[in-house]
This record gives structure tokens, C-alpha cells and sequence, in this order.
């Protein structure tokens, strides 16, 4: 009877063991406050890498059961209902343990199995320079003796950022002198260095992001602790008058976990004039061809909507609605002309005016 009693217990005990050896595993998240200006473009690729900036814990009840964890990265723009997945990812099975974001390593970490991300959107959030709207991470847990799930999830805002890069001067749609561009902005204590960036922005369909971003800036520097620089100084190659330029301000504050970045809003303001005899000569001999043109094509008797349009366009150039540099000479096969191709079939066509039939163009 003893020998049974025993038997029943150690039964009962095996059964009780194997029912709570596999219990459910649930997650919290916990993100710290104040929430850190992040390294965008680290977060961005994968806020699960040991390289990123530390945001958030993930804390597990219990520890030791042998768990999968599912991760997504979402963004919501400014003012927008919906969010937009960035990237996900799926674990190799882990012992389930507290863990921050930054703990994930193939070496002695949580080793991710496989995952993806959305291109467009990444790019998009590249684009802008620096986290704006609001990042919603979502992390499930499985626990893979038994199969069921929990999550968690926390939403980080980038609306009102506590310490903030402002630029003073120039203003959004200010009309500058080629000459003098001056460009101030806000100081940043605790910077060690201020960059700037410039470049032209060549279509209003065109993102002040994309223009910033595009290959060739104009200006591309690091000036130190300098918060007030003309760009004239800094130019990587001459402007000209009528061209839109975008700029912004970064500042790189050192700290121990490696360096913040602040970035300052995209700033976009306009060239008055032309820079230089040169092209004040290429933009008359351009409106000379064109009232010879005007000429031809009333005297011929040519469509009268087309005449409209070109009698306009020269219109246009001449009281400065449009200048040269919204202008885009193309050869038959979609190539865009130089401005020293186009000077040179100027030259041309001045030479032999006979040769010039006809000038088609496109509205931006």
C-alpha cells in the first residue's frame, strides 16, 4: 500500500510538473523617458541591432520557458490616422528573459531568423533627416511548448522634440541677393560641431527632403561652432539668379553611448537676379530667338494656340516669372542640353537663323 501511495504521488507529482513546466510567457514593454533624440538612421535600419540607441526594455513573465518573439516597426506621419509598417522581424526560439532593444546579437544575444522591411517607406523616413510622427513598436511573445501569445506594444512620439536646432535666417520663401546669403540659427549647448547643407531644388513637385538629399549639394560642411555663416563662403560651385536653394542645420552633441544628432527644419527661399553677364547674355539672345520665331510663325500663319503660348513664355522671361534656370533645352532623343551645349547652339543658331524652325516646350 506504501509502495502505491508513493507510486501515486511521484505520478501526480510527474503530472503537475509536466502541466506547469510549459506556462505562458508574457511581455511589457517598458520605453524610457525622456524619450532620447535617437541616431535616426541607425534606429531606422533595425532598432533591434546591438548598434542602435537603447529606447525601450522588453520584460517577460517567467523567465526560462522557450519563447519566439515577433517584432514591427511602424510609422504614423504628422496629423495622419493610419500607420505604416517599416519593418518586421521573427526570432530563433530563446529562453524567455528581460532584454532591451539593443541585445539582439548572433554571438551571445537573441538571434533573429528572418525579416523584412518596406524600402518606400524607409527611404521616405530617410528622406526627412530626422524622426518626425509617431513609431509604433509591437512585440509578440509564443511560447513554443504551448502555443499561445501575448503583446505588447508602445508608441514613441517625435512631435515636440526637447531640444530643438532652429533656423533664424533666411526664412521660408525670402528673395535673396546672390551676393549675401546669410544663414543663422538657434545655439545647441553641449554641440561640438554644426554642418550645413544646400542644395537646389529644381521643380516645385519636387520634396524639399528630395531636393536636400539629391546628388551634388551646393553646400555640404562642417563649420564648427559657428552659428552664423554666409554661404557664399562654403559654395561648392556658383548660383544663379532665379534658382530656389534648400538648406539645413545638423548638430552632433557627444555622449557616452556614442554621438545625438539634431537636425533643423528644411528651409527654402529663392535667388534674385541673374550672378553674371554671361547668362544676363544668354537669357536676351534667347528671347531675341524666340520674337524671331514669333515673327516666322505669324508671318507663315501657324496654329494660333501655339503662338499664344510661346508669345507667353516670352512674357514669362521677361518680367521674371520664369527664369533661365526653369528652362530645360532638350535634343530630340530626351537629352538635356548643358549650358555650354546650349550657349554654343545659341551661337549657332544666331549665326544662322534660317536653321531654326521651330521651339517646342513643357509647363512645369
Amino acid at each position: 500500500m506504501k509502495n502505491k501511495i508513493i507510486s501515486l504521488f511521484f505520478l501526480l507529482a510527474l503530472f503537475v510538473g509536466i502541466n506547469t513546466s510549459a506556462q505562458k510567457v508574457t511581455v511589457n514593454l517598458n520605453v524610457f523617458q525622456p524619450l532620447p533624440e535617437v541616431s535616426f538612421a541607425a534606429f531606422l535600419t533595425n532598432p533591434f541591432l546591438d548598434s542602435t540607441p537603447r529606447i525601450l526594455q522588453v520584460i517577460m513573465t517567467p523567465h526560462g520557458e522557450e519563447v519566439i518573439v515577433v517584432g514591427k516597426l511602424s510609422w504614423r506621419k504628422v496629423d495622419e490616422g493610419d500607420f505604416t509598417e517599416l519593418l518586421s522581424f521573427t526570432t530563433k526560439p530563446f529562453k524567455s528573459r528581460n532584454f532591451y532593444n539593443d541585445d539582439f546579437s548572433s554571438v551571445d544575444g537573441i538571434e533573429i531568423d528572418h525579416n523584412e522591411s518596406n524600402d518606400d517607406v524607409l527611404q521616405e523616413n530617410m528622406k526627412k533627416g530626422k524622426p518626425t510622427g509617431t513609431y509604433k513598436i509591437v512585440i509578440k511573445v509564443i511560447t513554443t511548448k504551448t502555443g499561445e501569445e501575448d503583446e505588447d506594444f508602445a508608441e514613441i512620439d517625435f512631435l515636440n522634440p526637447s531640444q530643438t536646432l532652429t533656423i533664424i535666417e533666411p526664412r521660408v520663401g525670402d528673395k535673396l541677393d546672390v551676393a549675401g546669403i546669410l544663414l543663422t540659427w538657434t545655439d545647441v549647448p553641449g554641440a561640438s560641431d554644426f554642418y550645413v547643407k544646400a542644395n537646389l531644388r529644381s521643380s516645385k513637385f519636387e520634396s524639399l527632403e528630395e531636393a536636400l538629399q539629391k546628388g551634388n549639394p551646393l553646400v555640404d560642411e562642417n563649420v564648427g561652432l559657428r552659428r552664423s555663416v554666409n554661404l557664399r563662403e562654403i559654395l561648392k560651385r556658383e548660383l544663379v539668379g532665379g534658382e530656389e536653394v534648400v538648406v539645413q542645420v545638423r548638430a552632433v552633441i557627444p555622449g557616452p553611448g556614442g554621438p545625438t544628432v539634431l537636425y533643423s527644419d528644411i528651409v527654402n527661399f529663392n535667388l534674385r537676379g541673374a550672378s553674371s553677364p554671361v547668362v544676363d547674355k544668354g537669357v536676351k539672345e534667347f528671347e531675341t530667338l524666340i520674337i524671331q520665331l514669333l515673327d516666322d510663325m505669324k508671318r507663315n500663319g501657324v496654329d494660333d494656340d501655339a503662338y499664344d503660348r510661346l508669345q507667353q513664355l516670352l512674357l514669362d522671361i521677361q518680367n521674371g516669372n520664369i527664369s533661365f534656370n526653369d528652362i530645360k533645352i532638350r535634343f530630340d532623343s530626351g537629352k538635356q542640353l548643358t549650358y555650354a551645349e546650349f550657349q554654343e547652339i545659341l551661337q549657332y543658331l544666331r549665326r544662322n537663323p534660317e536653321l531654326l524652325t521651330s521651339i517646342l516646350f513643357e509647363e512645369k
